[in-house]
């Protein structure tokens, strides 16, 4: 089965960017299901029962303090992926050094930099000039949210459409 470890968005969040977004929908082609929306912190990949089992352990070891995300807007990953970042967290960028210090068994060798997201729709660079427009035509005002744990998510389509389902989650601690 195909993991991540990630930060899972609150259901009014993720309504009220859906909401944002609904005019913005000129073809189906593309968007993310909303119940999708969560920031990913460390892709694990395929994994097996027993890897699944260690992860699992390892969650419910770890600990952190609930802290506080702040949306920036909607952006562009060269053309083709358009999403919602953060405002600079140093609280997120701690939490993603320590997921990558204790579950260093699944760290890949990075080319890109960590740039935290929400990705809200792919390949869309047919419709990216309409898109950039809509987006700096319609105000997004300010949303924060707090992060109140770490989720282990499994990637698999249902009938539903909704692809990400959390196996577990480990709540923070103050």
């Amino acid at each position: 089965m195909r993991l991540f470890l990630g930060i899972d968005i609150p259901p009014l969040t993720k309504e009220k960017i859906d909401q944002y977004l609904q005019p913005l929908r000129l073809t189906t082609k593309g968007w993310e299901n909303p119940l999708d929306y969560h920031q990913t912190l460390l892709f694990i990949g395929e994994a097996s029962p027993e890897e699944l089992d260690t992860i699992s352990n390892k969650l419910n070891e770890f600990n952190f303090h609930p802290f506080e995300l702040t949306f920036n807007g909607f952006h562009f990953f060269s053309r083709r992926i358009m999403y919602l970042g953060f405002r600079p967290s140093v609280d997120l960028m701690l939490l993603k050094k320590k997921i990558d210090q204790d579950f260093s068994n699944w760290v890949k060798s990075e080319t890109k930099p960590f740039i935290p997201h929400i990705t809200v729709k792919r390949w869309q660079r047919y419709e990216y000039d309409k898109l950039e427009s809509g987006i700096k035509q319609k105000h997004l005002d300010p949303t924060s949210m707090i992060v109140k744990g770490l989720s282990l998510f499994k990637s698999e389509k249902d009938s539903f459409n909704q692809k990400y389902h959390i196996l577990k989650t480990k709540l923070f601690e103050n």
